[in-house]
């Protein structure tokens, strides 16, 4: 059975030697009972805030595609991003294999690649439009061709007209595509290039861009941490760090209430058993193990390495 707020409330009252909560009186709490809540968040927190990459809080992200568009926004609860995970899943529908995104430096995209955002002209539906629709009404058709090719979502569609908000002439489903509904604020573009995303760069403000932008509404997964906003809040509520390491949470909360005593000596004392006991998780679950590695470069057939490495 997981540990809960409420279990992990009450082991740490039992080494204060306080009264303990239940189910009943857990929003009740009162002095010593609120100050141990508040602290096993704060413990829980702390944890989760020394390093990025706790398997525990790892996820992976699944996101569609939008023709012509180049950048995109990060999930919002992202900690760290692992940008050697990027790849396309492979569809029957457009017939692609699965494929691996390279990384390129923002700058080389810069330098040799940012071409493509002139390539690409994008606008968003003005209202939702059903599967047969033959007039499209959008936020602006400026930039775009009196006649050509736009394409939203999965479907490509063609137009003989235009006037400043509407693209007119409308023939669905083109290029093998298939007519379907579209709401309200959806991209529509137009392309000139594009094509299956190469490679991936992370812009400044911490959006990803692809290279060639996408020609169609690919499938896009990539591994990255999340970062648990919410506190704990009702007795029942469990965290993403392993039942296992509960005794690491709760020697964090004990400290954290030492600390609010001002209990200074006992307060380092039950810290430092905390500290080690995340320097052992990153050791079980993310291999920082703590070594001196010998910078000794024996001669050519030496046989002193065997005695010198990794000590």
């Amino acid at each position: 059975m997981a540990n809960t707020f409420l279990t992990y409330t009450n082991e740490v009252l039992a080494k204060l030697n306080e009264v303990q909560l239940t189910s009943t009186d857990f929003t009740d709490a009162r002095g010593i009972q609120i100050q141990a809540k508040a602290a096993v968040n704060q413990a829980i927190r702390y944890i989760n805030q020394r390093e990025f990459n706790w398997p525990f809080n790892a996820t992976e992200a699944s996101k569609t595609l939008t023709a012509g568009v180049v950048k995109y926004a990060l999930p919002s609860n992202t900690k760290h991003i692992d940008y050697s995970t990027f790849r396309i899943r492979k569809s029957e529908t457009f017939g692609n294999e699965a494929r691996h995104l390279a990384f390129l430096d923002y700058k080389e995209y810069l330098h040799y690649f940012v071409r493509q955002e002139d390539q690409t002209v994008t606008t968003a539906l003005n209202g939702s439009i059903d599967d047969d629709d033959t007039t499209v009404t959008v936020d602006s058709t400026s930039s775009f061709d009196s006649t050509g090719t736009i394409i939203i979502e999965s479907e490509t569609m063609t137009y003989t007209g235009t006037t400043s908000t509407t693209f007119t002439g409308v023939t669905r489903a083109a290029e093998s595509t298939t007519a379907a509904s579209h709401s309200d604020d959806v991209t529509v573009a137009q392309i000139d290039s594009g094509g299956i995303p190469t490679h991936v760069f992370r812009h400044t403000d911490n959006t990803y861009g692809l290279w060639p932008f996408p020609d169609k509404a690919y499938t896009l997964t990539f591994d990255y941490f999340t970062f648990p906003s919410s506190d704990l809040t009702a007795h029942g509520d469990t965290t993403t760090i392993p039942d296992r390491f509960g005794h690491i949470i709760v020697d964090g909360a004990v400290a954290y209430v030492y600390l609010y005593r001002s209990e200074v000596p006992l307060y380092d004392k039950t810290f430092g058993l905390f500290s080690d006991g995340i320097k052992n998780m990153q050791t079980l679950l993310v291999n920082r193990y703590d070594y001196i590695r010998s910078t000794f470069i024996p001669r050519a057939g030496s046989t002193a390495y065997l005695t010198s490495a990794f000590y």
